[in-house]
């Protein structure tokens, strides 16, 4: 009996401990490895999520980032000052397009003006190995992966959107957030291929 409780006692123990130890890892885990990070094109584009100053170092040491762009946070928020002084330590680019659902912190742009602006900073050769990130690298990231890859890429919607499911398991974007990439593309991306298709037809003819 007494062997027995002491077993029970033991395998307790155990169970505490390795409870403790997940916790532990997954709260700190963040300070040592890279959260969310995800290759869209090697040697060019990658993203993920807001990290922690070694993971940064590491991300910009490893890919040779040249330009941060940080799609989270107003301005007077802790983490882009601090994220913008650890860029400036390193000697990279860093830039700040919010993405906000205020319009007054939206700087007066609407969502579809802010997945142009940040598509295109990604886009850049200039800017080139980029990293870009939100703050959990699941929303905005992805809505700025697929507007990238429809406006600047040539592929339609459906491809872009598997390509941000496949990179990320199930984490995929709620109905609300697909429905405004729908509107992006419709407003955004399919006129400009229209007026492509027409220029092209006009040459033929001539």
């Amino acid at each position: 009996m007494r062997r027995r409780r002491r077993w029970a006692r033991v395998l307790v123990a155990i169970a505490v401990l390795a409870v403790a130890g997940q916790q532990a890892w997954r709260h700190g885990a963040r300070y040592l490895v890279p959260v969310r990070f995800a290759t869209i094109e090697p040697g060019r584009i990658y993203r993920g999520a807001w990290q922690e100053d070694w993971p940064m170092r590491r991300i910009v040491r490893e890919y040779r980032i040249k330009t941060i762009v940080a799609l989270a946070h107003p301005p007077e928020h802790d983490l882009p000052i601090k994220e913008g002084a650890l860029a400036r330590e390193l000697g990279v680019g860093w830039v700040h397009l919010p993405i906000l659902d205020d319009p007054k912190l939206a700087r007066g742009k609407d969502l579809n003006d802010l997945l142009d602006e940040a598509a295109a900073v990604v886009a850049d050769p200039a800017n080139q190995p980029v990293y870009f990130h939100c703050h959990h690298g699941i929303v905005r990231a992805s809505m700025v992966q697929v507007a990238y890859r429809t406006r600047f890429c040539g592929w339609d919607l459906d491809r872009a959107y598997a390509e941000v499911v496949r990179q990320f398991g199930a984490v995929e974007l709620a109905a609300a957030d697909r429905d405004r990439l729908d509107t992006y593309y419709r407003r955004r991306v399919l006129p400009g291929r229209s007026g492509m298709a027409r220029g092209v037809t006009g040459t033929a003819r001539r």
